[in-house]
């Protein structure tokens, strides 16, 4: 019963965000919020208190934004509900003031208590934040993917929800280990493999081969957050050196396989430590910093 009132929540979040009534969507959170916002931008770190999260955003996300002519909102999704967490995947976007546009997809964690969010990971394509948001440039641009980054729709074949986290476990292993034929021998064959962003990396595959760059190395500090029968959620960070990454992994099954892998990362960091091309005098967070090993452990 609890589960379902939780998707309701979020449901009604992605309504209210998508009809542009912010007060609402403010309502629906703990005033002692705790909000983990992925990158080290303006808009990045740890923010405590809904109030003073969404003053920031406010100002340094819709300030530069052309706002009232379409709805922020495009598209969203749950992809799965586990006690008290909901995880959801959500494309935002709107017409940039200084030109251009602002196309942002989301991961979204959220923990609930007493039908109100309590926390929320929130990881996002962070070079889009910089250069449609704070003016910056990387210094190669970059191109949309030929086959683009997208929300897919959700898994629907699973045995249970413990096979799921028997799944999410392997593939964390199997990371940690930095043995990427061993991630690809869970995956099925007719997989689908999704990263964020304009990296070389980035866009839907069908193989783990084609962005397997920016995962080498190893992983360490993985969690499996929460699963359900049909998705699984999961934080990690690098184990390279001199590569500050920190990852949100969605993975949909299909029986024993993994079917969807849908990866979310820092794009700034990405391009700076594995591609040699850094944004130029990226922004920088006056928050504490982003810690995906630190989230949820209240």
């Amino acid at each position: 019963m609890e589960q379902s009132a939780n998707r309701a929540v979020i449901e009604d979040y992605y309504r209210a965000m998508g009809q542009g009534d912010f007060d609402h969507v403010v309502s629906l959170h703990a005033p002692d919020l705790v909000c983990w916002m992925s990158g080290r931008s303006l808009v990045s770190g740890r923010f405590q208190g809904r109030t003073e999260l969404y003053a920031h955003m406010g100002e340094h996300v819709l300030g530069p934004l052309v706002t009232g002519t379409e709805p922020y909102v495009k598209d969203s999704r749950i992809a799965l509900v586990d006690g008290d967490f909901v995880v959801g995947l959500l494309r935002g976007g709107l017409p940039s003031k200084s030109g251009g546009r602002y196309d942002q997809f989301y991961l979204q964690l959220f923990r609930l208590q007493d039908r109100l969010i309590v926390e929320i990971v929130e990881i996002f394509d962070t070079v889009m934040v910089e250069t449609a948001l704070m003016g910056h440039e990387l210094a190669t641009p970059r191109r949309w993917p030929a086959l683009p980054f997208d929300l897919g729709a959700p898994a629907t074949s699973s045995r249970s929800r413990n096979s799921t986290r028997e799944l999410a476990s392997a593939l964390g292993e199997a990371l940690v280990a930095d043995e990427p034929k061993r991630v690809a021998g869970l995956l099925s064959e007719n997989a689908l493999v999704r990263m964020i962003g304009t990296t070389p990396c980035s866009g839907r595959w069908n193989s783990i081969e084609p962005v397997y760059e920016v995962l080498a190395g190893g992983m360490q500090d993985v969690r499996t957050v929460c699963a359900d029968d049909n998705a699984a959620c999961q934080l990690m960070r690098s184990a390279r050196p001199s590569y500050d990454q920190q990852f949100g992994i969605v993975l949909g099954v299909d029986g024993d396989k993994i079917s969807e892998l849908t990866i979310f990362l820092d794009t700034v960091e990405a391009e700076r430590a594995v591609f040699d091309n850094p944004v130029i005098d990226p922004s920088k967070s006056v928050m504490p910093r982003f810690d995906v090993g630190k989230a949820f452990k209240s």
